[in-house]
C-alpha cells in the first residue's frame, strides 16, 4: 500500500514553528542568580488581534515588539519580516505540501525582524521535543540563539524572570487547554496538539494562575470577529492548565527585548530579502536545507500550483494512487482535502500579503516602491478570485465551506466518489479549474513582475553581485598567469 500524502490544511490555530538556533556550540541553559517575585504584571500595550486563523504567532510577535520599544501593528510584522511576500509549494510523487508565508517558517523571519529594529531575540525549546540534537545543529547555522528548558521548574522560572525583567514571554501552546469558549469547538472532537501563540504578561504564585494575552479568540467559529468584550486581553489560567498547554508544546517559548541599537539600513536589508522571496530563491527560504532545492517557491511556487491544479495535472497526481485499497473513495476524499488546502492557504496568504503590501512603503521610506508597488497590486483581484474565509472559520466543518475553490473541488469529489469514473467526475469542471489555474498564474506573473521591479533598485544577477569579486578576481588570476609563463620560460624543460 502507498502511503498516504501529505495535504496541509489549516485545521487549528497556526503553528509556532521552532526552527531558531544558538550561537555557539552548544544550546544554552536556563539559571538564574536572583529569585524572581512572587507575582509581578506587565502594563498593557495595544491588544493586537489576529484577524484570520493562522496568523497568531505574528500578532503576539507584533505586541512583544511593542513590549520591546518597537511600534509596530500586524501588517507592518507581516511586510518587515518578508512572510507576506514568501510562499511555499512541494509536489513530490505522493506527497503535495501547500505554505503560506506565514506557516512556512516562523523563528528565521523573526530572528530577522528582531536584527532590523536592534531587538534580542532568544528562543527556548523544551529538552524532550524529538531530534534536539540534530535540530540545534541546523539552528546554529542560521545564526540563532536557542536555550533548552529541561523541565516544568525551569519552564515556569522562565515566565517570572523575563516578566519581572518587564517583558512577556510569547509562547507556544495547545489551545484546547486554553479558558475561552473560542476553543469549545476543538475540545468537542478532541483535537488536540495544535499549536497556537500567546503572550504570558502576568504571574501569581498564591494563587497559582498566570495571565495571558491571546490574540486569536475570535478568529474562528460562530463566535469570528474582533472581541469587543475583551476576553482575549489579560485573561487569567491556572498553572495547571498552563503547564498543560505549554509542555503539549515542548515548552516552546521566545523573548524579545531591546539591544538599545537604533535601526539602520532597513530598505537595503529588507528589500533584497522580499526581492528573493518573490522571485523564489530557494536558498532564502530554507538556507542550509534541501528543501531549498526541491521546492519551488515565491512565483515559482504558485506558477507550478497552476499547472498542476487543472483537471490533467490533478488527475496525473491522483494517478500515484492508482490501485490503492479502497481506491475511490480515498481519491475522492484526496480531492476534497486538496480543495480545501488550496482555499484556506491561498485566503491566508492574501490577507497576509495584501495587508504587507500596503504597510511597505511607510517602512521603507528611502526608497521609491510605486512601480513595485504597482506590479505587486496587480495580484490582489487573482488572489480575491481564488480566497474565501469560510474554510478558516469553520476549520472542523468542511459543509460550511463555501467558496468558490472549496466547492468546486467537493463537487468533482462527490461526483467521483458516486461514479467512479475520474474522466467523468472531472469533464463538467474543468472550464473551472482552468478559471482557477489562470488566477494562480495571475499571482505568479504579478509577483514575478514586483520581484523584478525590486531587482531594479537591488540588482540581483550574478555580474551585478558579484562584478567586482570577480573583476579582483581575474585580475589576480592574470598577474598569476603571467608569472607562471615567467617561471616556464626559465624552468629547463623536462
Amino acid at each position: 500500500m502507498k502511503k498516504l500524502p501529505i495535504l496541509l490544511l489549516i485545521t487549528t490555530l497556526m503553528l509556532l514553528t521552532p526552527i531558531i538556533s544558538n550561537v555557539g556550540t552548544r544550546p544554552i541553559s536556563i539559571s538564574f542568580y536572583a529569585l524572581p517575585s512572587n507575582d509581578a504584571i506587565l502594563p498593557s500595550q495595544s491588544y493586537v488581534w489576529q484577524e484570520i486563523n493562522g496568523l497568531c504567532a505574528w500578532a503576539a510577535l507584533a505586541m512583544a515588539m511593542q513590549y520591546a520599544g518597537v511600534n509596530l501593528n500586524l501588517y507592518d510584522v507581516l511586510a518587515a519580516s518578508s512572510v507576506g511576500f514568501s510562499f511555499a509549494y512541494f509536489h513530490v510523487n505522493d506527497t503535495m505540501l501547500m505554505f503560506p508565508g506565514p506557516l512556512y517558517t516562523q523563528a528565521e523571519p523573526t530572528k530577522f525582524l528582531a536584527d532590523l529594529y536592534g531587538v534580542n531575540y532568544t528562543l527556548y525549546i523544551g529538552s524532550d521535543i524529538q531530534y534536539l540534537e540534530q535540530n540545534v545543529q541546523v539552528w546554529q547555522s542560521e545564526g540563532l540563539t536557542v536555550g533548552v528548558i529541561y523541565s516544568q521548574d525551569e519552564a515556569f522560572d522562565l515566565m517570572r524572570k523575563t516578566i519581572d525583567t518587564g517583558y512577556p514571554l510569547l509562547i507556544s501552546v495547545d489551545p484546547t487547554w486554553l479558558p475561552s469558549s473560542d476553543y469549545d469547538i476543538l475540545r468537542e472532537q478532541d483535537l488536540t496538539g495544535g499549536g497556537h501563540g500567546v503572550l504570558v504578561v502576568g504571574y501569581n504564585d498564591t494563587s497559582g494562575v498566570a495571565t495571558i494575552i491571546d490574540p486569536g479568540v475570535g478568529s474562528f467559529g460562530d463566535n469570528f470577529g474582533y472581541p469587543d468584550d475583551g476576553r482575549g486581553n489579560y485573561t487569567e489560567i491556572t498553572y495547571t492548565a498552563l503547564n498543560s498547554a505549554w509542555s503539549n508544546r515542548y515548552y516552546i517559548s521566545n523573548t524579545l527585548t531591546p539591544l538599545g541599537n537604533a535601526p539602520t539600513s532597513i530598505d537595503n536589508q529588507l528589500g533584497p530579502l522580499i526581492r528573493d522571496k518573490l522571485l523564489g530563491v530557494g536558498t532564502t527560504y530554507s538556507p542550509v536545507s534541501a528543501s531549498a532545492y526541491y521546492g519551488k517557491f515565491g512565483e515559482v511556487g504558485f506558477r507550478t500550483m497552476s499547472t498542476d491544479m487543472t483537471a490533467s495535472g490533478l488527475k496525473s497526481f491522483l494517478s500515484v494512487f492508482d490501485g490503492i485499497e479502497n481506491e475511490v473513495f480515498f481519491k475522492a476524499a484526496l480531492i476534497m482535502f486538496i480543495g480545501l488546502g488550496l482555499e484556506a492557504q491561498v485566503t491566508l496568504q492574501y490577507l497576509s500579503y495584501r495587508t504587507a503590501l500596503a504597510s511597505l512603503p511607510s517602512i521603507m521610506t528611502l526608497t521609491d516602491l510605486n512601480q513595485f508597488t504597482e506590479a505587486g497590486e496587480r495580484a490582489l483581484p487573482f488572489f480575491a478570485q481564488l480566497a474565501d474565509n469560510s474554510t478558516l472559520v469553520y476549520p472542523t466543518n468542511i459543509t460550511k465551506a463555501t467558496g468558490y475553490v472549496a466547492t468546486t473541488f467537493r463537487a468533482i469529489s462527490e461526483a467521483y466518489n458516486s461514479t467512479g469514473d475520474i474522466d467523468s467526475a472531472f469533464a463538467p469542471y474543468e472550464s473551472t479549474l482552468d478559471d482557477i489555474s489562470a488566477a494562480l498564474l495571475g499571482i505568479a506573473d504579478a509577483w514575478l513582475d514586483a520581484g523584478n521591479a525590486l531587482a531594479e533598485i537591488w540588482p540581483n544577477d550574478f555580474i551585478s553581485q558579484y562584478g567586482a569579486v570577480i573583476a579582483f578576481a581575474g585580475g589576480g588570476i592574470a598577474v598569476l598567469f603571467v608569472l607562471l609563463v615567467i617561471w616556464i620560460r626559465k624552468k629547463p624543460s623536462q
